[in-house]
């Protein structure tokens, strides 16, 4: 499962530059500002593509979160 601190709610996902503007490419206009028109966040756009790609890929009942990496065996050592 992935690691966290018990404070956070946010994570910071690192993406390749060409992915990420193919990514705002899906955002949704939320709003007219007197700037221009206000997109949705980073946050907002992936939760909603989560979301359609959950409906079309459901889970296995027992389905667990991975790690990226593996990580290293520990060795125990007995004391004699």
């Amino acid at each position: 499962m992935a690691r966290r601190k018990q404070s956070c709610t946010h994570t910071t996902i690192s993406v390749k530059w060409e992915d990420k503007e193919l990514f705002r490419k899906y955002a949704k206009s939320v709003k007219e500002t007197k700037n221009g028109i206000m997109n949705e966040s980073d946050s907002v756009l992936f939760h909603r593509i989560l979301e359609e790609y959950k409906q079309n890929h459901p889970l296995e009942e027992n389905a667990t979160a991975k790690k990226t990496y593996p990580e290293k065996p520990t060795i125990k050592t007995q004391l004699t």
